[in-house]
């Protein structure tokens, strides 16, 4: 999960030498609720008594509090500040554009669902509920490990606070309420946090549900021929042009390990094939005398190969032929120890597929581990160029026949058996294997950009309808301006 800023700052207060002086959140003192600028010298001369839940913005019948307001505007000053070291009257003037853009921007679902009588059922309140306690308890757990490890009850950050003895838990929580009464008041305790989270975590819960309640509104599941190929011929001719340029982005999308994985891969660049591996690496790392040795041989090739092709010093020459020869057996002798049983059991598995096992049965037997249960792997390999993902892999697959294995061979620090699949055929995808998908993809997309141009439709008619409080801004940015502005 994404855990919020608050639970953010809470653990950069730790790192920040248990302060929270850069901290802009608001606080509450002796009932009054004061700003805690990033720098002392920030805050304004005559800065107004903070209400936090003074309200800001009104939309139909969502209101919006001074409080809410300053946990993004604090976020967009924090930044500003960052990078410039100084906050003045034209940053806290653009922090604060920014700030009412965005509010209006995230409560539109709220408003509009509301004016067009959308509302969540009891099961999925009741659903949504359940997640943020799930997200709340987990920021709970996260605090007391961090807090305690940082704060001396316990020596290294445990997986789960269940782990903790009360008495560690105790110091953890007393340090949290520390934290908390310096973020926002004298009083206001861990119990305190974790039920404002939830109600905040609920709120963009709801919202989502919200807005994905309206985009179903929109009637866009049908589309006609046109508009699909209309999408397919634009989505294709982007494609070409990012994998010709840069053909190691094929990877992700042709893996599905992009973010967007709805749309399918439609072109091939060249240079790519697809194999399946056997693969076995020693435990633990090698001697490093084999690296050092390695080293040393081939500066002696340099120095022995000038020598002899100025056929000058053959006192030198012989002596460095004795020396890389002693070298070679020490390095022999060493990978021969360190390799010996991955390199027995990859005889055994060409063995067995000389002896007519199928790849995939050998596959299955060898490479089976716990970090690959199925044993199976399958890879899209480049040999055009650098390979960042499969090393010098590829050196060893491109000159095979579709269907055919290589001998044993030692790559990258493990032995390896590649058999080449198909090369990959550069140029379209065949459209016909993928047309649902295509349909799909392309309606998605239809989807999207209906929704995108419905909602700034709908923000441009929030922006018109909202209520500013005015006074609610002049009293947030009061806490931040210079004393000389």
């Amino acid at each position: 999960m994404k855990f919020d800023k608050r639970f953010l700052a809470l653990l950069t207060a730790i790192l920040l030498s248990l302060s929270l002086t850069a901290c802009l959140v608001p606080k509450e003192e002796d009932g009054q609720v004061t700003s805690a600028p990033a720098d002392t010298q920030n805050q304004g001369a005559n800065a107004i008594d903070f209400d936090g839940d003074a309200i800001a913005i009104e939309l139909g019948s969502v209101k919006i509090k001074a409080t809410d307001v300053v946990n993004m505007f604090d976020s967009y000053m924090s930044m500003f500040s960052s990078y410039s070291g100084t906050i003045n009257a034209e940053t806290v003037e653009q922090c604060m554009s920014m700030t009412e853009d965005e509010m209006i921007r995230t409560y539109v679902p709220l408003w509009k669902a509301e004016e067009l009588g959308i509302t969540l059922t009891s099961e999925e309140e009741l659903e949504l509920d359940a997640s943020a306690h799930a997200e709340v308890e987990e920021e709970r757990n996260a605090l007391l490990c961090q807090f305690a490890y940082y704060y001396g009850a316990i020596d290294e950050i445990p997986e789960d606070a269940s782990s903790l003895t009360q008495e560690q838990a105790d110091v953890a929580i007393n340090a949290i309420n520390e934290q908390l009464a310096q973020m926002f008041r004298e009083g206001f305790v861990f119990d305190d946090y974790l039920a404002m989270e939830h109600d905040n975590i609920l709120e963009s819960l709801r919202i989502e549900r919200l807005t994905d309640a309206l985009k179903a509104t929109l009637n866009t599941d049908s589309l006609d021929p046109e508009e699909v190929d209309a999408w397919y011929d634009k989505t294709l001719a982007a494609q070409k042009a990012t994998y010709d340029e840069s053909p190691l982005e094929y990877f992700y999308d042709a893996q599905g390990l992009d973010v967007d994985g709805a749309v399918p891969v439609l072109y091939a660049p060249d240079g790519y094939i697809r194999v399946q591996v056997i693969e076995l690496a020693p435990d633990g790392e090698p001697d490093e005398k084999i690296e050092a040795n390695a080293t040393k041989m081939k500066d002696l090739e340099a120095e022995y190969g000038e020598l002899a092709l100025n056929s000058e010093n053959p006192e030198r020459q012989a002596e460095i032929a004795e020396q890389y020869a002693a070298l070679k057996t020490e390095t022999d002798e060493l990978e021969n120890s360190y390799y010996n049983d991955v390199r027995t059991k990859i005889d055994e598995a060409y063995a067995a597929l000389e002896g007519g096992a199928s790849f995939e049965d050998v596959m299955k037997t060898y490479n089976s581990s716990a970090d690959n249960e199925s044993g199976l792997d399958e890879r899209l390999v480049y040999i055009k160029g650098a390979d960042p993902r499969n090393g010098s892999l590829g050196d060893y697959a491109k000159d095979l026949e579709p269907g055919t294995y290589s001998k044993p061979v030692l790559v990258d620090g493990a032995y390896v058996i590649v058999k080449l699949i198909e090369v990959v055929k550069e140029g379209p995808v065949d459209r016909a294997s993928i047309e649902e998908d295509i349909r799909i993809a392309a309606l998605t997309a239809l989807t999207e950009e209906t929704w995108e141009a419905q909602f700034d439709e709908w923000y441009t008619d929030a922006m018109e309808k909202a209520v500013f409080h005015r006074e609610t801004y002049e009293m947030i940015k009061s806490q931040y301006l210079p004393s000389d502005q």
